[in-house]
């Protein structure tokens, strides 16, 4: 797999179609390298530690010595999770302080209810699967997801036209993010918000690897607070099973700081409306890093065990000075810009465990934007390699003239 690849450059291929031939240059298999960092959740508070007494009293007799001072010692939070209805207190005295009705938001909690399934869900699987890149790329890298891609794009052409020409985001990646998100709109949950995140705010599951309860009180709060902004109904929207919402499935946080109007109607309905998604990821995507005319992954030949170049981490750590004295090539390719060798670059590691085996990839700096959607480098490969797909496939025009590098996912 190391022999030079070639690159269509014809006027008649898009960039993205291009940066299929870049495969060859991504690394052969190798063995497993050392497991990546956890993912950040939200850690628990440290354990709760006494304040100790003080000492005996001084006796009435001469000569004795002073009795020690007692030196207050302060009390780290509780270890473990709240308890329910102290946790809840606590939540309506915080709603309260940020205008919202006390006894309303105290209503809308008694009609809440305990969801058993939302509670298991968060859970890890009692019998872990075998971590297997080909197998999830198999899940989302599939004629009927392609298809239904290709039909989306052209149904909602202006719309994604409009949010590519103002965010810089490629159609097809924000075609491809809705594709792994919803199928399209097809799966977008159908647990009622406020018991999905009252579960998980107040009961987060104690054999839990983290306790992530205070995150999604927080995203309660959000929810709570964006009902009373755009007057839904708290007890009727439905989401995910952690609370997500629409076809892009944001987090009530992300939809109150993220979401925009696509369409023009003074309103914002991620769920009725394809031009708000699509604004709204795109515009998501942008808030967290993408670069216009930049790719997603590049065309650079890795040394043949590229293994301690991975750090597992969301950020781009690299730069091609380092990769180059690591052995990595670049190889010449007409068109294509030597801009990128000045960004921050990464090279993340996809793991089958089936064959014990890894993919290398290089990484540009908007792959990062895609993990800040979800903190996965699978997640994040899936999207680039499906927005692939539906260019090499659908009827995509070319944009060889805004983008000077092979590839542009």
């Amino acid at each position: 797999m190391n022999s030079t690849p070639r690159f269509p450059t014809g006027s008649r291929s898009g960039p993205i179609v291009a940066g299929l031939a870049a495969l060859a240059l991504w690394g052969c298999a190798s063995p497993p390298p050392p497991a990546a960092a956890p993912m950040q959740g939200v850690p628990p508070s440290p354990g709760m530690q006494a304040a100790p007494g003080s000492g005996p009293a001084a006796q009435p007799v001469a000569p004795a010595p002073a009795a020690p001072v007692a030196v207050p010692v302060p009390v780290p939070a509780p270890s473990g999770p709240m308890p329910a209805a102290e946790a809840r207190r606590a939540f309506v005295a915080d709603m309260a302080g940020r205008g919202l009705d006390a006894a309303r938001v105290g209503a809308l909690l008694d009609q809440a209810k305990y969801s058993e399934t939302v509670a298991r869900l968060v859970l890890p699987p009692s019998s872990p699967t075998v971590r297997s890149w080909p197998r999830y790329r198999a899940r989302f890298i599939e004629s009927r997801r392609i298809k239904e891609g290709i039909a989306f794009q052209e149904e909602h052409a202006q719309d994604l036209a409009r949010a590519e020409a103002r965010y810089g985001v490629p159609a097809s990646i924000i075609v491809s993010v809705i594709g792994v998100e919803t199928f399209y709109g097809r799966v977008t949950g159908n647990f009622r918000v406020i018991d999905a995140l009252a579960t998980l705010a107040f009961n987060y599951p104690a054999q839990a690897r983290s306790d992530r309860s205070a995150f999604f009180r927080e995203q309660l709060a959000q929810f709570l607070i964006w009902c009373k902004e755009t007057g839904a109904d708290p007890l009727a929207v439905k989401g995910s099973y952690a609370g997500a919402i629409g076809l892009p499935q944001f987090m009530p946080g992300s939809l109150r700081q993220f979401a925009v109007d696509g369409d023009g109607d003074g309103r914002i309905d991620l769920l009725a409306s394809p031009a708000d998604a699509i604004a709204s990821v795109a515009n998501f995507l942008v808030e967290h890093g993408w670069q216009r005319d930049q790719p997603v992954f590049l065309p650079v030949r890795l040394p043949g065990d590229p293994a301690a170049l991975v750090d597992g981490g969301l950020k781009p750590t690299l730069d091609w000075i380092r990769l180059q004295a690591a052995g990595a090539r670049a190889p010449k390719v007409a068109g294509m810009s030597d801009a990128w060798m000045q960004w921050p670059l990464a090279v993340i590691d996809l793991y089958d465990g089936a064959t014990g085996t890894t993919e290398y990839r290089v990484a540009a700096p908007n792959f990062f934007a895609l993990t800040e959607y979800n903190r996965s480098y699978f997640y994040a490969t899936s999207v680039t390699d499906l927005a692939v797909e539906l260019e090499r496939r659908g009827r995509v025009a070319s944009r060889v003239s805004q983008l000077n590098t092979p590839v542009d996912k």
